[in-house]
């Protein structure tokens, strides 16, 4: 039966580890990554109506409602099942741009499940993720809870349970950087040390700080940084402030830092909010 309303939240996502395994001849980069969802998240409503149509609070100036990633899951999924009707979709963005953080995504992913929801159309989460998999690699992934290990294009999934919670501090500066661009230069010198992402889960849901420095790595950041050096800086200002562990996230270009609680993470945030456009104190999400 179709819903009146309904709201969800998108959450956003970071990058324990990254591998870039290789390059397939269309282009499209193997990974293999250890991917969670954190507390950070967009909100977005879905009304019935006769046609698609959508409005966005908060979003980048410049932003392509038709090309937004909200509007293609949309018009993809309205193609999939054959569905009449259309939506009022209303998109509010906290979630910060070019991040690494994957809000494009988990928004495209949260309007798969919403209008899923909406239009009563009862598809199973796999059929949601073949959708998604054809808007772009990580919104299968944002279909899903918790920790997860994701390799391939983003299609092969399987989520970790009995992840413990972390305190996270995020930082950016408000400069971006086109993933395309960092793949690309990434591909020129991907001589990088890989992260040893079976050490890396264990370490991860024990806790093992020392472990998680160790193994958790994301080989596309030296190439991100060499772009930006604000990526290092925000590194090094995290763990200046009590951090027992920063990284990039994705292709970036925000940085997490990671506090063993969640009063360091506070601390941390009140001596560098004032530096960084983008300071955001924030939890990983269990399943």
């Amino acid at each position: 039966m179709a819903n009146d309303n309904v709201i969800l939240r998108a959450h956003a996502k970071i990058n324990w580890a990254l591998n870039v395994c290789s390059r397939r001849a269309d282009g499209y980069h193997i990974l293999d990554m250890l991917v969670q969802r954190i507390g950070v998240h967009d909100l977005l409503q879905f009304s019935p109506a006769d046609s698609l149509t959508m409005a966005v609070e908060g979003g980048p100036e410049g932003l392509s409602l038709e090309d937004n990633l909200v509007m293609r899951a949309a018009r993809a999924l309205k193609e999939a099942s054959g569905h009449p009707g259309g939506a009022r979709i209303r998109l509010q963005k906290h979630i910060p741009a070019m991040a690494g953080l994957g809000g494009g995504s988990a928004d495209a992913a949260a309007a798969l499940m919403g209008l899923n929801r909406l239009w009563g159309l009862g598809l199973g989460v796999q059929q949601l993720q073949e959708i998604g998999l054809r808007l772009g690699a990580d919104v299968p992934l944002c279909l899903c809870d918790g920790l997860m290990r994701v390799k391939g294009i983003g299609e092969d999934i399987v989520q970790l349970p009995h992840a413990p919670v972390y305190h996270l501090l995020i930082l950016q500066s408000g400069n971006g950087l086109s993933t395309r661009e960092v793949f690309r230069r990434h591909d020129l010198q991907p001589d990088v040390e890989p992260a040893q992402l079976d050490l890396a889960t264990d370490a991860l849901r024990q806790q093992d700080f020392e472990g998680i420095r160790t193994n958790c790595k994301n080989q596309l950041q030296p190439t991100a940084a060499s772009m930006l050096t604000d990526i290092g800086d925000a590194a090094a200002a995290l763990q200046d402030s009590g951090a027992a562990f920063a990284q990039m996230t994705g292709s970036g270009s925000a940085v997490f830092g990671v506090f063993e609680t969640k009063e360091a993470a506070a601390a941390a945030q009140a001596r560098l909010k004032d530096a960084w456009p983008v300071c955001i104190q924030t939890t990983t999400l269990t399943d």
